[in-house]
């Protein structure tokens, strides 16, 4: 529209003048806003590029597991002993798994032993006097052996007579658990069991009387261990003799796993 001559001209600013003010309280009336709706009507600071912030908490150390300890008890000097009657028959390779000896088959002196036990089992210096016998009422079998190969039914052994006469023996010690089986007998005399080890411990004793002249055997049963490498100590001596002719006791068989 042409305005007519005299017409004031702040009439042509007054459009656009007014968009601006109307723009300006719009913009007043947001941050009013956002400055309510804060607690503490404090500006926003995590926005502020350069703001400080709240210094970080210390760190907790955590603690590391400690190296495990072992449960496993320490070996002991110990000796532990059952007796029980001989079985019929004893195969001395099944239960030899180490070492087997056998006492007299071809007579009073010789050992029948594993071929592969490495001595392990040993008998010390033999005491007089010394005989053989064939009493046993139950039979030893083995295969592999030597001197004798092998036999089919034992019933031989050694034995001696009178009191404090006996035989002495000796079987290798460790950390691990063994399992030693003495086969012995007593004929007319009281015989006495002895057990210790060579790196310490109690003393174990047993005893097996038989008054009359047949044999009465038994199956000694010995589990041992030891502190360390050792031995363990065997006597079997006639402590009472009943019969003045050859009251004592006697030996067949030892095995060892």
């Amino acid at each position: 529209m042409l305005l007519k001559p005299g017409m004031p001209r702040w009439r042509e600013h007054l459009g656009p003048a007014v968009v601006i003010l109307i723009g300006v309280l719009v913009v007043v009336a947001v941050g009013l806003i956002i400055k309510a709706n804060r607690p503490d009507g404090k500006p926003d600071t995590a926005q502020v590029i350069g703001a400080v912030t709240e210094p970080p908490v210390d760190q907790v150390p955590i603690p590391l597991p400690s190296p495990s300890v072992s449960t496993s008890p320490a070996p002991v000097n110990s000796i532990v002993i059952e007796s029980g009657p001989v079985p019929d028959r004893v195969d001395l390779d099944d239960e030899g798994t180490i070492d087997w000896v056998h006492w007299g088959e071809l007579g009073p002196y010789s050992l029948e032993r594993s071929a592969k036990g490495g001595f392990a089992i040993l008998e010390g210096t033999p005491s007089a006097p010394r005989q053989r016998h064939t009493l046993s009422p139950q039979r030893f079998t083995w295969t592999g052996g030597t001197p004798a190969a092998g036999n089919s039914g034992a019933t031989s052994g050694i034995r001696t007579c009178g009191a404090d006469n006996g035989f002495t023996l000796s079987a290798p010690a460790t950390t691990d658990l063994h399992t030693l089986r003495l086969y012995l007998g007593a004929s007319g005399a009281q015989g006495l069991l002895t057990l210790k080890l060579t790196t310490g411990g109690t003393t174990v004793t047993t005893r097996l009387t038989q008054r009359g002249t047949s044999l009465a055997t038994k199956q000694y049963t010995v589990d041992y261990r030891a502190t360390g490498p050792g031995k363990i100590s065997i006597e079997w001596i006639t402590e009472k003799s009943f019969d003045t002719d050859c009251g004592g006791v006697a030996l067949q068989a030892a095995t060892l796993e």
